[in-house]
């Protein structure tokens, strides 16, 4: 996720980090033809963007070095709840184990959405006052679609089918969040204003268990 700057590279900027959260839900493989297996489900997971305040430190006279304590600042803090839909090739590599190739789509349904202010202060110790030193104006949407991207393994166990997956998603139809922030009471950068877009796109893996009556069978 990244956070874009349109003022000088000597600007106060957002930087957003790398986060991650866990996710569950589960799934009905509902058709399988040949290698080919066909699903549906839910799955429910986080979405929480963080970001880090980086200013110069001669933008910083506040009679305190707030360089490094500007950090971790949620932008969000929504669950998720998608509704997929995927295939899958099995190509075997022996009886009981096959690679997995998959594609699918999901619908995803957002809690929050709308329009929201954030506002960052601190304490001048100069003038002994709080001074806001950044607002971020942004809108948040509520419903989101993304495409999935799968690889892995799985094993025909004697209970049922257990299988590994690494995975790319994607967002397709819109951002969950955008917006636009402006640094102001610094000083030497009396106002600076960028704008930012979290895409939402994220690499994760999953670990799946199906009952011995729901795998893929060969026909």
């Amino acid at each position: 996720m990244k956070g874009f700057n349109v003022s000088t590279v000597t600007a106060p900027i957002i930087s957003f980090n790398n986060t991650s959260s866990i996710q569950f839900g589960f799934s009905y493989n509902f058709a399988q033809s040949k290698n080919f297996n066909f699903k549906t489900g839910i799955v429910a997971k986080g979405f929480r963007p963080s970001f880090d305040i980086i200013i110069p430190k001669e933008d910083l006279n506040f009679g305190f070095d707030y360089s490094n304590e500007l950090t971790q600042f949620d932008l969000s803090n929504q669950y998720v709840i998608s509704e997929i839909f995927a295939t899958e090739y099995f190509y075997p590599l022996s009886k009981k184990l096959n690679v997995v190739i998959g594609l699918g789509i999901s619908l995803d349904l957002r809690t929050g959405g709308g329009n929201n202010l954030l506002s960052v202060a601190v304490y001048d110790y100069n003038t002994n006052e709080y001074k806001d030193i950044l607002l971020i104006d942004s809108i948040e949407r509520q419903i989101t679609g993304s495409a999935d991207v799968s690889l892995g393994l799985n094993y025909k166990a004697k209970f049922g089918l257990i299988q590994f997956t690494v995975f790319n998603n994607s967002q397709q139809l819109s951002k969950p969040k955008t917006g636009v922030y402006q640094f102001s009471n610094l000083t030497n950068n009396k106002t600076s204003i960028g704008v930012y877009n979290v895409t939402g796109n994220y690499f994760g893996f999953s670990l799946s268990v199906s009952p011995k009556r729901w795998w893929l069978k060969a026909k």
